[in-house]
């Protein structure tokens, strides 16, 4: 079985069996694609919240979780050398745990007699005004001043690797 959902940000409640009771009947051999925004690697390093939720779905779902990048990722993590990169499914992939895996952009994979193409990406249309870089600043609190006086603007950014 194939499964396809998106935009997850890190929040993977919807894969509650009672959420998504069709799991019942799945196994590692069957799939969940998550068709951009994942977030379940999202901060600058792995940290216990994150490690908690990739390990759920590791080993507490009974499927494979595979996806496709999308504008809300931490590409600088996904695009390093801490996941490695394996062969699956006739492409290449980041194996993210033993059955989470990053399906990387331009490849063909050939998934229980289907043929995926992973293209990735999407324009970000929340960053219009930019993105606010904690570390650009001197000091939390400068920092804390900036970012109330761009919310009270109204306008449109992200934090670097917190949003």
């Amino acid at each position: 079985m194939i499964y396809i959902t998106g935009d997850t940000h890190g929040d993977f409640l919807r894969f509650n069996t009672s959420a998504f009771p069709e799991q019942r009947q799945m196994t590692k051999d069957d799939c969940v694609i998550i068709c951009g925004d994942f977030g379940g690697v999202w901060r600058q390093r792995a940290n216990p919240d994150e490690n908690y939720w990739l390990n759920w779905l590791s080993s507490e779902k009974s499927f494979t979780t595979l996806f496709v990048d999308g504008n809300h990722e931490n590409f600088a993590r996904l695009n390093s050398d801490e996941f490695e990169i394996v062969d699956f499914c006739g492409g290449r992939a980041r194996k993210i745990r033993e059955n989470i895996f990053h399906l990387l952009r331009g490849q063909v994979y050939d998934i229980q007699g289907a043929r995926f193409f992973a293209f990735g990406g999407a324009s970000s249309h929340d960053i219009e005004d930019g993105i606010l870089d904690p570390a650009a600043f001197a000091s939390e609190a400068a920092f804390k001043l900036e970012y109330r006086r761009w919310r009270k603007a109204g306008r449109m950014f992200r934090v670097k690797d917190e949003s």
